[in-house]
C-alpha cells in the first residue's frame, strides 16, 4: 500500500505540470491583447505547447500554439478576443487560406483605436496549430468594414503569379487586385518573403 501510495505522489504531479494547450493558448492571447491594448509588461515566453513573441514597429504580440486540436485550439482564442471590451468582430473581408484551415481577421468596433488580430488554423495533425498575432494600426483598415474580395498573403500572390500571367492573355478575366496589410515580420512567425 505505501509503495502504491508513493508511486501515485510521483506520477500525479509529472502529469500536472504539464499544462493544458488549450487553457495555455486563452491565456497567452488575453496576456497579448493587454499587452497590445493595455500596455501590460508581458515579454517573449515559451510555455510547454505556447509560445509569447512581442514586436516592437508596430506594437505587437504573437501567440504560436504547437499541440492540440485545431478548432478546440481556435476557439479558445476567440474566447479571449470575445471577453475584451473593445468587441473584436470577424473583419468583412476574407482571407484565402493558403494550405491551412482558415485564416481569419478580427477588428474591434470603429471608432476607436484600431486593432487587429490576425487567427492563422492549421488543418488537423499540422504544426503549428494556431498562430494569433494581434497589433494595433495606424488607422482602421477598410477590410475591417467593407468585403474587398478574398485576400492573398505575400506568399500566395507569388505562387499566383502564372495564374495571373494567364489572365493577362484574357482581359476579361484580369483578377482584382489584392490590398495586403502593411505588417512587417514579427518574431515567431514564418517569413512570407
Amino acid at each position: 500500500m505505501r509503495i502504491l501510495a508513493l508511486a501515485l505522489l510521483l506520477i500525479v504531479p509529472a502529469a500536472a505540470s504539464r499544462a493544458d494547450p488549450v487553457q495555455e493558448a486563452r491565456s497567452a492571447t488575453s496576456a497579448c491583447l493587454s499587452a497590445v491594448i493595455n500596455g501590460a509588461p508581458v515579454e517573449d515566453i515559451d510555455g510547454d505547447d505556447v509560445t509569447i513573441r512581442r514586436g516592437k514597429d508596430p506594437v505587437s504580440c504573437t501567440v504560436t500554439v504547437t499541440a492540440g486540436e485545431p478548432v478546440v485550439i481556435r476557439d479558445a482564442v476567440l474566447v479571449a478576443l470575445k471577453r475584451r471590451p473593445e468587441i473584436f468582430s470577424p473583419a468583412r473581408t476574407a482571407w484565402e487560406p493558403a494550405g491551412l484551415a482558415s485564416r481569419e481577421t478580427f477588428c474591434n468596433l470603429p471608432g476607436r483605436r484600431a486593432y487587429a488580430a490576425f487567427v492563422s488554423t492549421a488543418k488537423p495533425g499540422l504544426s503549428p496549430v494556431v498562430i494569433a498575432t494581434v497589433f494595433e494600426m495606424a488607422k482602421r483598415d477598410d477590410r475591417c468594414d467593407r468585403d474587398m474580395g478574398l485576400q492573398m498573403t505575400a506568399a500566395n500572390t507569388e505562387t499566383a503569379a502564372p495564374a495571373t500571367a494567364a489572365a493577362a492573355v484574357a482581359p476579361t478575366a484580369t483578377p482584382a487586385k489584392s490590398k495586403r496589410w502593411r505588417l512587417p515580420h514579427i518574431p515567431g512567425t514564418p517569413r512570407q518573403d
